[in-house]
């Protein structure tokens, strides 16, 4: 059975709200740690992504795209 994501485009947003590009995953990990209040699955997801640098947030996005698809998620319930 799919797995389905209980975060939301919302709590993504919250957590890139701020992201000056190009963007390193540390970057992406620090800033999002220096917000507090983000999703678990949010934070979660953030730690699976490659170790490269994100040029702009439709990369970024694609990038977490790539990540719930890795662990299942049917493309209809991916929240970014």
């Amino acid at each position: 059975m799919p797995l389905t994501p209980h975060a939301s485009k919302q709590d993504f947003e919250a957590a890139f709200k701020g992201f000056h590009y190009p963007i390193s995953k540390a970057a992406v990990l620090n800033m999002g740690r220096d917000k507090g209040g983000i999703d678990r699955e949010v934070a979660r997801v953030l730690r699976l992504l490659p170790d490269r640098r994100y040029k702009n947030p439709d990369d970024l996005k694609e990038a977490v795209r790539n990540v719930y698809r890795r662990i299942g998620v049917d493309e209809e319930h991916i929240p970014v």
